[in-house]
């Protein structure tokens, strides 16, 4: 059932449109919203503000459709803008996407647009079409003759009549007109493949009840024993089951695609309050034989680190199985009343095919009535789902673990023979923490520490002789030593390594400003984790002692790498590096000063 009330306010801006959109947005008004910004692109207002400061929770779904509408609308020469107070509706909003406009008030917003209004030329935006109050609507469609309703007069005066709706008649139909006879059509019913049809706007929002019609209280299965087809009742249901089928599978799609295991949980958590309106979600994660909180959201987890689960089988030994209250999951009566303080209500099992891998702890309604039976079947189906998807996760990073140690015994025997014992750990941890400083790609972040790791795989082909001597190299030998990065991408290939592995390795010597090799590329031709890796891996050679050169200071390393800004590195990477590395040498003087 609809927990949303959709409002059309008057802004005083002309050609700006402000929706005020209450309570909770989730997939059951994927449909609304849908058909409310193909009107919107149909009118072409220059700018749309949706307020969300009354909003509770956003589904994912719908997130969806209006990041989709954003990019769009800006296509067009439009621009759209959100209100949003809720952090957890805020989340879902952007999910990453950093070109979504996002203001603390709806006088931020308009300000804002005044001033990308008073900014723009004539050329970059059509001029806006003229607002058209629904006085003047409704008198327009007085002269325009009794059967013209007054939503397509004021459509063609430029404009939407949005009236107020209380979340009481579901998305797929209106309440049937009295008046029609069987068989007709209602004149408010739009017609296939016509979502823009301006009569949608006043069938969706136009319709009002004093409380949700007796179908959404008592709903018929659409497959009961006999249903009767033709009933309204049953297409209605039908319709709903089929709307939530539809956001389920579009759920499971995006858990599936997610292979690590703390993303998964984030989206999942944020999922569950989206979707069972509530306050708060935990995961409870096993450790021995208790599970305690490793992710939360809407509560801090500091704040409930002290809380654990330890889970009682039931009379025939097996694992808890099903969502049930606090006050009924078996376990000690202090884990319970523990829960409980913190406003945590419903325990439902995250089953693994090893046994209970977990707990999700459910919070406190946000307002309304409480958990009802479809409520608990919703979250079940949720919760197995996300099960499927963990376990995939879960295997992904065993996976993961036993490749990258199979990759470290390999570094091992390379350090052996390159006299680099101690650097890949420290070159490795760096990489990383620079690399999460100047936002490296989450996907590959993975085969950047391969990358890395692997980076100088070819020297196994490079004789000890050579990397071992005390003098300066000759030309030939050097010629030896510069083919190693090509050496040891074509072993990865043959490792069947993904192509990004392979081109860290391939071009980890290139430098910024065209003389590293094998290739020669310059500047942001080079791959960045390459320009992280070519930054971090300088300074640990630096201040490592080599057979024909003493070591440098960690402060005469750090002032080697600023001289060649621009040259041998990118500046940007050196800035992040230098910074992280001060901050940790000033540490590490500060507790050798107390130690004293």
């Amino acid at each position: 059932m609809s927990k949303a009330k959709f409002d059309r306010v008057e802004s005083g801006v002309p050609g700006l449109a402000l929706f005020r959109i209450e309570g909770k947005l989730g997939f059951h008004e994927n449909l609304k919203v849908e058909k409310l910004t193909a009107e919107c692109m149909k009118r072409a207002f220059r700018t749309v503000v949706f307020d969300f400061s009354g909003l509770s929770s956003l589904g994912g779904g719908v997130a969806r459709i209006l990041r989709d509408f954003v990019a769009k609308y800006a296509e067009n020469g439009g621009r759209v803008a959100f209100v949003v107070t809720s952090g957890v509706v805020l989340e879902f909003l952007l999910d990453g996407d950093t070109s979504v406009s996002v203001y603390r008030s709806v006088e931020d917003a308009i300000a804002a647009s005044e001033t990308d209004r008073r900014e723009a030329t004539a050329e970059t935006r059509p001029a806006p079409e003229a607002s058209v109050s629904p006085a003047q609507a409704a008198e327009a469609a007085a002269g325009a003759g009794e059967d013209a309703p007054v939503a397509e007069t004021a459509a063609r005066n430029g404009d939407v009549i949005l009236m107020s709706y209380d979340g009481a008649v579901e998305e797929a139909d209106a309440a049937p007109d009295p008046s029609t006879k069987a068989g007709e059509a209602s004149p408010t019913a739009d017609a296939p493949g016509e979502a823009s049809d301006p009569r949608i706007i006043t069938e969706i929002f136009g319709a009002r009840a004093d409380r949700p019609p007796a179908w959404i209280e008592n709903p018929l299965s659409p497959f009961g024993a006999g249903a009767d087809a033709a009933s309204p009742d049953v297409s209605r249901s039908l319709k709903r089951r089929i709307l939530e089928l539809k956001t389920l599978f579009s759920i499971s799609a995006d858990f599936n695609a997610i292979r690590d295991k703390k993303k998964l949980l984030d989206i999942f958590l944020l999922t569950s309050i989206a979707q069972g309106g509530v306050e708060a979600a935990v995961f409870f994660e096993r450790s021995g034989d208790v599970f305690l909180p490793v992710m939360s959201k809407g509560i801090d987890i500091d704040s409930i680190r002290h809380l654990r689960l330890t889970p009682e089988p039931d009379e025939r030994g097996s694992s808890p199985r099903g969502i049930c209250t606090v006050a009924d999951f078996r376990g000690p009566a202090a884990e319970r009343e523990a829960l409980a303080a913190e406003g945590l209500e419903h325990v439902c099992p995250f089953n693994a095919q090893s046994g209970t891998a977990g707990f999700v702890v459910l919070g406190r309604r946000i307002r309304g009535r409480d958990m009802q039976e479809e409520d608990f079947e919703f979250i079940q189906i949720l919760v197995n789902l996300a099960q499927g998807a963990f376990e995939n996760a879960l295997m992904f990073e065993r996976e993961h673990s036993r490749t990258l140690g199979i990759v470290k015994s390999l570094i091992s025997l390379i350090e052996e023979n390159t006299m680099l014992k101690g650097t890949s750990e420290f070159v490795s941890r760096y990489v990383g923490i620079v690399a999460k400083n100047v936002g490296y790609p989450e996907e590959h972040f993975t085969d950047l520490v391969y990358g890395t790791v692997l980076r100088d795989m070819g020297m196994v082909k490079v004789s000890d002789l050579i990397v071992r001597s005390p003098r300066e190299l000759s030309r030939d030998e050097w010629e030896i030593i510069k083919r190693h990065p090509e050496d040891g991408a074509a072993m990865l290939e043959g490792m069947k390594f993904n192509n990004h592995v392979v081109d860290i390795v391939r071009t980890h010597h290139e430098r910024f400003n065209g003389e590293g090799y094998p290739q020669g590329l310059r500047g942001k031709e080079i791959p960045l984790g390459s320009r992280i890796i070519s930054v971090v891996e300088s300074y640990a050679a630096m201040i490592h002692e080599r057979p024909n050169r003493p070591a440098l200071t960690e402060r005469e390393a750090i002032e080697s790498l600023r001289e060649n800004y621009g040259l041998r590195y990118d500046r940007e990477i050196v800035a992040g590096f230098t910074r992280i590395m001060e901050r940790e040498i000033a540490q590490s003087v500060c507790a050798d000063s107390s130690v004293r």
